[in-house]
């Protein structure tokens, strides 16, 4: 009989044509541990199914998704889950090499210890980086954080005991697009999570993802829901959706969600600042004066670079 894995790799895939076969590649480069990927091939209308099928690696399993939405294809890729832990990986994204070691590491130290988490950047839809997200330089416990419902990386960084999240339902329908968050702090409920700034993920920016697809309006109420639940849960033991008592959703909005271009430029003037903030002044004004002659006609960019050079010593001058 064949053993356990050590870990699941839960992959929802719909319409990844693009991107699945350099995902489930990044991720097949962890040698060091056993490990499943359970593709959830949810609905896909393009050749997603036929690319994985051709990469014929016996650590792949394809499933079929019940196309009721993301949360319910995690799901039913956790129903099928073997690992004593889980780690989700969308289809889109990217991992870290060397990741499952060190997360493993972590959760063999303590048994109260049900998630470990790690630091993550984003990259473009080529697959180029963008930037490192400012997620904490520290190692820590970062239980009470999510408990008081502050998040502070992406869900793809998580490695989570099977156990708890089978116990917890999984993931949650009525969080469309923000189920990742709503999860995040529900683990947080049960039990100890440990955050390692080890960066373990890199997240595609692309228009076609969730993030920039769903109304402004709608993802903003939803992650306030999931932010308010964990209060009323540490209260309580329950929150308004396990008592049948939440708001439903708004539909939808007049405001667009973000854009890819907006919020790329977001994070490489936060990168820049942070250098700043670390005291690589000249490191910083590099980064800024880049972003300006990538974006000469942008008025924020002028602004920050107008900014930042006022609060950088020029090189030499030592002013």
């Amino acid at each position: 009989m064949t053993p356990a894995p050590d870990i699941s790799v839960i992959v929802p895939m719909r319409n990844a044509a693009p991107y699945v076969a350099q995902t489930l590649a990044s991720i097949l480069e962890e040698k060091s541990v056993n490990l499943e990927v359970i593709v959830v091939n949810d609905g896909s209308t393009d050749d997603s199914a036929q690319i994985v099928s051709a990469l014929n690696d016996p650590r792949i399993r394809m499933i079929d998704g019940p196309q009721q939405g993301i949360a319910a294809s995690v799901n039913a890729g956790l129903a099928a889950c073997r690992g004593a832990v889980t780690i989700r990986c969308d289809a889109d994204d990217l991992w870290v090499a060397g990741r499952c070691t060190r997360q493993l590491q972590i959760l063999n130290v303590s048994e109260t210890t049900v998630a470990v988490c790690g630091g993550y950047s984003t990259i473009d839809a080529q697959g180029r980086p963008v930037a490192n997200l400012d997620t904490g330089a520290s190692t820590q416990d970062i239980t009470d954080e999510l408990r008081s419902g502050h998040t502070r990386t992406h869900f793809g960084t998580f490695a989570i005991r099977t156990a708890l999240l089978r116990e917890l339902g999984g993931a949650r329908d009525y969080f469309v697009g923000t189920e990742d968050i709503d999860l995040q702090l529900r683990i947080a409920c049960a039990g100890t999570v440990q955050y390692d700034p080890a960066p373990v993920y890199r997240y595609r920016l692309h228009d076609t993802s969730s993030t920039h697809t769903q109304s402004s309006p709608q993802r903003d109420f939803l992650t306030q829901q999931a932010r308010r639940f964990v209060v009323q849960r540490m209260e309580s033991g329950a929150d308004d959706l396990d008592r049948g008592t939440a708001q439903p959703p708004p539909e939808g909005g007049e405001d667009a969600p973000m854009s890819v271009a907006e919020q790329t430029l977001s994070q490489q003037i936060g990168h820049a600042w942070r250098l700043r903030r670390d005291r690589h002044r000249g490191r910083a004004l590099v980064a800024i004066t880049h972003l300006l002659m990538r974006n000469p006609t942008s008025l924020r960019v002028w602004k920050q670079w107008l900014w930042m050079l006022l609060k950088t010593p020029l090189p030499g001058t030592g002013w």
